[in-house]
């Protein structure tokens, strides 16, 4: 597919990489080219489209086995030639390789807006989920009804790794999506796979506008409480509260629950809560690590015995104003 062109100098190292990939037949005018974008690297033995290609900036890297550099550099490596002789071939290669058929678009700016959209069109665009058909679910292995899943619209997702997805709503406002691991092996390097652009910086999960709030630190913890009938709670994805949460919640109570895990970690995190709120612990078993943990009997024994801790707190509190 070479020929010799006339080529102004300028236009010529702007499409540098791309000539490059072209003459060594590692893309075609049929691909569908952004600016950026992966394919099979040609220096290992790859599979999965490990090396990234930036056209605008003619550059490359490799995810896979960590080679990089510019145009002349891959036409170097690929030769396997010192830099003298590697620089001829590479002008030889600018000089006569076509590439006006190609049809190269910009990607479009990953605003949060855009990413936002993009995680809308993804949560929604799958289907509702009949909980009290499934069995022997991850969730219902877990202990979740199909009751409550139906009610936060947790959805089987149609990934093998991260077959859960939930959506995570602040205050009655979707603010993204989080994928649980149900394969053991990805459970173990991470848990929750959250939607691009997301932060928890600035989210809270639950409702939190009622005298007491609870504050806990995972989804699965958060959706403990709400099948136990508890729906003033609030996870805060992490063990430790940002100050824009902070402020989310000061706005309508300075009364806190925490039910931060009963780790280390978890009692670092109450400490920082005592900081802003009035604290009060959830009563956790000895041998509890977190709420997700509780079965019925010590989910409710502990809920009781908290309850009554807020009271001797807060006396003539009615329960009913803050659950």
């Amino acid at each position: 597919m070479s020929k010799n062109i006339n080529l102004d100098d300028k236009k010529k190292y702007e499409t540098a990489l791309l000539r490059v990939l072209e003459y060594y037949n590692l893309i075609t005018p049929a691909d569908t080219l952004m600016d950026k974008f992966k394919i099979i690297c040609p220096f290992h033995g790859d599979v999965n489209a490990s090396l990234q290609i930036d056209l605008k900036d003619n550059r490359f890297y490799c995810y896979g086995c960590g080679m990089k550099g510019d145009a002349r550099e891959f036409v170097k490596y690929m030769e396997n030639m010192d830099d003298l002789v590697s620089w001829l071939k590479y002008e030889t290669i600018l000089n006569t390789t076509h590439v006006s058929d190609y049809k190269i678009q910009p990607i479009e700016v990953e605003t949060p807006e855009r990413l936002m959209e993009l995680a809308k069109r993804y949560y929604f665009s799958l289907p509702k989920t009949k909980w009290e058909n499934e069995k022997d679910t991850y969730l219902q292995k877990r202990g979740y009804t199909p009751k409550v899943l139906k009610k936060v619209g947790a959805k089987l997702n149609p990934n093998d790794n991260y077959g859960v997805v939930m959506p995570m709503v602040d205050m009655g406002e979707f603010r993204g999506y989080v994928c649980r691991a149900t394969n053991k092996e990805v459970e173990s390097k991470r848990k929750y796979l959250y939607n691009k652009g997301f932060t928890r910086r600035n989210t809270l999960v639950g409702n939190y506008d009622k005298p007491w709030v609870v504050i806990c630190e995972g989804y699965m913890d958060w959706l403990r409480f709400k099948m136990y009938g508890v729906n003033n709670v609030a996870a805060i994805l992490g063990w430790k509260i940002t100050p824009i949460q902070v402020e989310k919640i000061l706005e309508y109570t300075d009364c806190v629950i925490s039910a931060l895990d009963n780790t280390d970690t978890g009692r670092q995190g109450t400490k920082v809560l005592k900081q802003y709120f009035n604290v009060v612990r959830f009563k956790f078993p000895e041998n509890a690590k977190d709420p997700g943990d509780l079965d019925t009997f010590d989910f409710m024994k502990s809920w009781m015995e908290t309850v009554d801790r807020v009271r001797k707190k807060q006396p003539g509190i009615k329960h009913k104003n803050w659950r």
